[in-house]
């Protein structure tokens, strides 16, 4: 009996993101869409940041939410374009809504007004 190990790496994810007020942005840099692709690992990649900026560890203290909860995220995609990002209650990706948006004011004001 033969066996064989296959090991799969991701591409490596190359995003820029941050807060303004009430929405995190994130920003596909590289073009080719590694980010939307791997947007689950992304998002766990900046909560963790912001756990290490605030000292929280939500897994551990009982009363504290999840890192995300209370943004609104947009997520500029390879092509430009704005998306909503949706979250379930544990602050985990679930799903995009696409906003056909370019200019970031207009997304902003357009994932303000979303459920």
């Amino acid at each position: 009996m033969n066996a064989s190990i296959i090991t799969l790496t991701t591409s490596e994810l190359n995003f820029n993101w941050g807060t303004d007020g009430l929405v995190l942005w994130i920003e596909e840099l590289d073009r080719v869409d590694n980010v939307a692709d791997q947007l689950s690992d992304v998002m766990d990649r900046i909560a963790f940041a912001i756990e290490l900026q605030t000292g929280w560890d939500h897994r551990t203290d009982g009363n504290t939410l999840h890192p995300l909860y209370g943004y609104r995220l947009l997520l500029r995609d390879a092509s430009g374009r704005w998306n909503a990002i949706k979250t379930d209650e544990t602050g985990h990706f679930a799903g995009f809504i696409p906003l056909e948006e370019m200019d970031y004011e207009q997304a902003y004001d357009k994932v303000m007004w979303l459920d």
